[in-house]
């Protein structure tokens, strides 16, 4: 829902365009005895005071909804059901990235023979849509070209990816045939933010320097 459908942060939604392309994806599932749904991070209060200002509550049902509630908030471990309940106490309107993982296992696992394969992520964090849904879900994602985040932060595009619009023609082609797709260069990005990460760049050019120096003795 929010950074595609509906505006958020510093992205500002076209809603005549997202209604066009809400309604035309829609009109194709029923058609193609698909399931469409619409996902949301934010927690229930906020999550339905977004949808039932916007023109999705006319095109999604309850069911259809799904969204951060105390059941999820409750399945989680103990610290990190802390750590969530400190976040929306300093922030009512915390996103939680990662509930698209669960809500597609449970949509998955409710629906009789369904697999990863019959499904299909639209969304547009290069990190938490892309990488985490390859790495936990195995479903295949396309991301968002208008508004391509990388953990929130607006990002360029990588090659290698499937990208969507808010035209429904480049969704319909996904669904028709998903393209054959290359993770490689968005698992190097991921794996060089987390090496990064966990020693440094100065770290990093210190390691690439022994690295060099063994191979020169060596040599």
């Amino acid at each position: 829902m929010e950074g595609v459908l509906v505006s958020d942060k510093d992205y500002s939604c076209d809603e005549k365009r997202a209604k066009k392309f809400v309604s035309e994806l829609s009109s194709f599932c029923k058609k193609n005895n698909t399931e469409l749904y619409l996902v949301s991070g934010f927690h229930e209060p906020v999550a339905h005071a977004k949808f039932n200002a916007s023109f999705l509550h006319s095109i999604f049902d309850e069911k259809h909804f799904l969204h951060v509630d105390e059941n999820y908030i409750l399945s989680k471990g103990e610290a990190d059901e802390k750590l969530h309940r400190g976040n929306l106490e300093k922030d009512p309107q915390f996103n939680d990235s990662y509930f698209k993982q669960v809500a597609m296992e449970r949509v998955l696992a409710s629906s009789a023979g369904a697999t990863p394969l019959d499904a299909l992520l639209l969304s547009e964090d290069l990190w938490v849509d892309g990488y985490y849904t390859k790495r936990f879900s195995k479903v295949d994602f396309a991301l968002f070209e208008e508004n391509l985040r990388d953990r929130g932060k607006k990002t360029e595009r990588l090659s290698g990816l499937a990208y969507f619009n808010l035209d429904f023609s480049s969704v319909k082609v996904l669904l028709e045939n998903f393209p054959s797709t290359d993770m490689r260069l968005l698992e190097k990005h991921v794996f060089d933010i987390m090496k990064a990460a966990l020693i440094g760049e100065a770290g990093i050019a210190n390691l690439a320097n022994t690295i060099k120096e063994k191979k020169l003795k060596k040599n």
